[in-house]
């Protein structure tokens, strides 16, 4: 409700329910949405590929689903004619479950198969999330200023979730769940005009999110803190202020002349403490000493545009943009195995990005347009491989090294490794568009894309690419009928080459698994992505004099996705080892990914008066989907140290119903 110019007050409720499976299967008993999780009477399990008789006969369906439901209230109050007061207020629950994987220790069980076991449980999600935003917004003469604080307040109900595992002599184990958090921020912004053809705007902002829940302990799992480990303290007192700083110059030197100039800051300053933590670990039956990590990163970007009207028909504009991004620990924790002071926690410490583009559009004619558009893009990472990163197990990154030598160093990667999000890399993209009136009552609009990745690795991606393509028509049949039809596909593909090596030898060793494999030999992979979505659509108004209007729209789409790998060397020299045998499996092509969908939308209005309509609605979609990966989920597939839960590649039929009755006033 709202008088204008004066004071509106809103409210408004919403709930939305996911269902996120209805084929998982669990001999476990609990809830969705539970914190405790038992096995009564299932006993022991050496082997999760060979239970019993009763522990098969203890599994069950139990449907996982999640619920949000969104409560909002706002208000504002326009104080004069230049200032304003808005505010607003959040509540968000959310309830249900998600399903993880919960690890647990199985040393000491009998039988026992050694090491973590795994069960896939609903974790679950009592979430509250309450925000609020309240604004002073002053506007005079062109110029405007906002002065705002947002806060954001996370609390679960659940800190912890109990359950059962199904080796070890200690059965009974937990599993922490997300802690509650605080966030408040203030920013400022506005806009001012300087003379008449440039305008300054900016916008600064500071926040600080607080996060301090006790830590959860596992009573199997727990060791005394000790002051020499470092590991005294019972919450993390994790504390992050972030930064934000923006700035825009645009200036119009003539009606055919705009220049552009921008600058943007972000800064994440963690100055949560870095501490050597004494854990349990549940792979093996030692301890271990890991330091958090508390990353911070500095980002910043100069942008310069220039926008040129070269005559009524055609447009250019020329950009470039200039991005460095550092990343480091304020201070890493000293102590324990492999962290002596000024260990450096991060790989990628620094990146730097330049890119330029161009397009030009121009109208050939009143029923011609078009636009063409290139970009470069070189992209370059500072690494330090000798970075040594926390909670790496088994492999050691350095080449002709026996693993293990140290722990964490490169990332836990051989020398020469990069992730595809942090590898130096040069970028080209090319697009362009036709919009083609063909007739008074037939529009067409063409577009395709066209992009180039190359990356600086030894070892890593390689290379990428990827293009796209559309076709979009509209067809006015009548005043108030339209016909509308439209295609796309797109296509992606990555190229990663690796070191073939076994996580158990060194990187520079020349055999994996008692196998003679040449020194130097590396796997290719190759990740191909395509998609084909088509449609159609008809609008038909002015029915019964003009009071009935009717919507019909069909579509349908076809993703698929295909991995395949082989070795780059001689099997011949390798005591004829191929792609099938058991000591590699780690070459040839996996069944490809796919997803299917199709819907058909229905919809008629009927316009009562001028403060009334009814609206009816029918909605029919339909999934078909396929995924290797659930084959693992499948009992008898499974490691023999996970509990199967009998999933399969999600396919559905829904059809949905609708009316709605609309009253303005």
């Amino acid at each position: 409700m709202s008088e204008q110019g004066q004071w509106s007050i809103g409210l408004r409720h919403e709930e939305l329910r996911h269902n996120l499976w209805d084929s998982y299967q669990t001999p476990y008993v609990g809830a969705n949405g539970g914190n405790s999780f038992t096995l009564p009477g299932f006993g022991l399990a050496a082997n999760t590929t060979t239970l019993t008789t009763d522990q098969l006969a203890a599994y069950h369906n139990l449907n996982v689903d999640s619920t949000r439901r969104n409560s909002a209230a706002s208000a504002s109050v326009d104080i004069n004619a230049r200032l304003a007061l808005k505010l607003d207020f959040n509540h968000l629950e959310q309830s249900g479950a998600k399903l993880m994987a919960f690890g647990s220790a199985a040393y000491g069980s009998t039988p026992a198969p050694g090491g973590e076991v795994v069960s896939i449980l609903p974790n679950p999600t009592r979430y509250q999330t309450n925000s609020i935003h309240a604004a002073l917004q002053w506007n005079a003469d062109g110029a405007h200023l906002n002065a705002a604080y947002y806060g954001s307040f996370f609390r679960n109900s659940d800190d912890r979730v109990m359950f059962t595992t199904y080796a070890g002599a200690a059965n009974a184990q937990t599993m922490s769940t997300p802690p509650g958090n605080d966030f408040h921020q203030l920013s400022l912004g506005g806009s001012y005009p300087v003379g008449d053809s440039t305008r300054l705007s900016g916008n600064v902002s500071v926040a600080r999110n607080t996060q301090n829940d006790p830590f959860v302990v596992d009573p199997f799992m727990y060791i005394t803190p000790s002051a020499a480990d470092g590991n005294l303290k019972a919450s993390l007192n994790g504390v992050v202020v972030t930064q934000h700083a923006d700035l825009k110059l645009t200036q119009r030197s003539s009606k055919d002349v705009q220049l552009t100039v921008a600058w943007k800051y972000d800064g994440r300053d963690n100055q949560t403490e870095s501490s050597i933590y004494n854990v349990q670990a549940i792979g093996a039956n030692n301890i271990a000493n890991y330091p958090n990590t508390p990353l911070s990163t500095k980002k910043s970007q100069a942008e310069a545009a220039a926008d040129y009207r070269i005559d009524g028909q055609q447009k250019l504009r020329v950009g470039f943009t200039h991005d460095e991004l550092s990343r480091w620990c304020k201070q890493y924790a000293v102590g324990g195995t492999n962290y002596a002071a000024g260990t450096n926690c991060v790989v990628a410490v620094a990146t730097k990005e330049d890119k330029l583009s161009a397009s030009y559009k121009v109208a050939a004619s009143d029923d011609v347009n078009a636009n063409l558009g290139y970009s470069f893009g070189k992209r370059q990472t500072t690494s330090d491989p000798n970075a040594i990163v926390a909670m790496i197990g088994v492999r050691g990154g350095d080449v002709g090294a026996v693993v293990g030598t140290i722990k964490g160093l490169n990332g836990g990667d051989y020398q020469g490794f990069y992730p595809v999000f942090d590898a130096s890399r040069t970028q080209q993209m090319l697009k362009t568009g036709l919009n083609l009136q063909a007739a008074e009552n037939l529009n067409l609009d063409i577009g395709a894309r066209y992009t180039d990745d190359k990356y600086d690795s030894t070892y890593g991606v390689q290379s990428g690419k990827s293009w796209a393509l559309h076709l979009d028509s509209a067809y006015h049949y009548a005043e108030d009928g339209a016909f509308t039809a439209y295609a796309s596909r797109q296509y992606q593909q990555r190229d990663l080459t690796d070191m073939q090596r076994s996580i158990a030898q060194g990187a520079g060793a020349a055999s994996v698994t008692a196998v003679a494999i040449p020194a130097g030999a590396t796997w290719t992979n190759v990740l191909k992505t395509d998609e084909l979505s088509v449609g159609l659509n008809l609008r038909q108004g002015g029915l019964l004099g003009g009071k009935v209007e009717m919507v019909a729209d069909l579509s349908y789409s076809l993703g698929s996705s295909n991995y395949a790998t082989a070795l780059n060397y001689s099997t011949t020299t390798t005591g004829g080892i191929t792609c099938a045998d058991p000591r590699i499996l780690s070459c040839g092509a996996l069944p490809d990914v796919r997803a299917e969908l199709a819907a058909l939308k229905l919809n008629a209005s009927y316009r009562l008066d001028k403060s009334s309509q009814v609206a009816l609605g029918y909605v029919y979609q339909k999934l078909l989907s396929s995924d290797y990966y659930y084959n693992g989920l499948a009992y008898g597939y499974t490691p023999n140290t996970l509990l199967a839960t009998n999933q399969v590649a999600p396919n559905y039929e829904v059809q949905v119903v609708a009316v709605s009755y609309l009253f303005n006033f």
